[in-house]
């Protein structure tokens, strides 16, 4: 890790513990949104408004398209590197779980017949000052989990990735369809994906170390499709066809095959007892899946 961003992640940390060290267990619940109302859409902030990029949404409404729901359609587009798609987020600092009820089908019906439409849960590092024309790869630190189908498309998957310095590492599993819970717990520098079926029991699907990622994050929802388009554009992994900059600044047509539905989406402070205080969660050897599961069941 460079000098600089080893000084900003201590930096962070000390931030972060400190904060901490200071916040009241409920203080992220006014950052609960039951989507039975349409205008909490403006309490929820849009990266491509934020940062000045081209809007890549076909549809976004609460309680208007789907009552009691979010309901999003991307354009073909998606997350990977410096490559960007649809994301709605609220900034939230400290440790934290945030969770979802959340149903992806395409457009016709079932699942996705296009790869890599999936939508999800991300935390991403916030660029306040960014624009278009400052705006670089390299500062894209992010972590997500989503649901959909990545390839073979027409296959439920879960898509598990983590960005670092505009370096994507994914992973992919089996997915149920249908309603689906996911969560997100920041705990220090460790993030843990948690998911399952809806009345089934969680899982932990992946654990990060991000000691890099600073204090206060972006959290909410993303969503992307149609990589059968973007790959002419993209390229295969660790290729680079068309710069991330110019592909930003574009609205590509092809063939969006994504529609999603959220529920819900909780935030709360994670109530972690005195002997797990300071370990390391993204080891299970010291933090235990129970442990983990049993926070989220508290």
């Amino acid at each position: 890790m460079p000098r600089t961003h080893f000084l900003r992640a201590l930096t962070s940390l000390a931030v972060l513990l400190a904060f901490n060290a200071q916040a009241t267990p409920d203080d992220l619940s006014v950052l609960n949104d039951e989507f039975n109302r349409a205008d909490s859409l403006v309490q929820w902030q849009r990266h491509d408004v934020v940062e000045g990029w081209p809007s890549q949404w076909k549809a976004l409404d609460i309680h208007t398209t789907s009552p009691g729901h979010l309901y999003i359609e991307p354009l073909t587009s998606g997350w990977y590197a410096g490559y960007r798609a649809p994301f709605l987020f609220k900034e939230v600092t400290g440790d934290f779980v945030v969770t979802t009820r959340l149903k992806v089908e395409g457009r016709g019906g079932g699942v996705p017949q296009r790869m890599y439409s999936l939508m999800g849960l991300m935390a991403r590092e916030p660029h306040p000052e960014v624009t278009p024309e400052t705006w670089k790869e390299e500062e894209e630190n992010w972590v997500f989990l989503t649901t959909g189908t990545t390839e073979p498309a027409g296959q439920p998957h879960w898509e598990v990735k983590t960005t670092v310095q505009g370096h994507s590492t994914l992973q992919v599993a089996q997915a149920p369809t249908g309603w689906v819970e996911v969560a997100l717990l920041r705990k220090g520098a460790a993030f843990l994906f948690l998911q399952r079926q809806d009345g089934g029991t969680w899982t932990v699907h992946q654990r990060y170390l991000r000691p890099d990622l600073p204090a206060t994050l972006q959290v909410g929802i993303i969503a992307y499709t149609d990589y059968n388009t973007l790959r002419n554009v993209m390229g295969p992994p660790h290729t680079r066809r068309t710069d991330p900059r110019v592909y930003n600044n574009r609205v590509y047509e092809g063939t969006p095959d994504l529609k999603g539905w959220v529920d819900w989406v909780h935030f709360k402070r994670p109530q972690v007892s005195s002997d797990a205080m300071n370990l390391d969660w993204s080891d299970p050897a010291l933090v235990s899946d129970a442990k983990v599961m049993q926070l989220l069941e508290e």
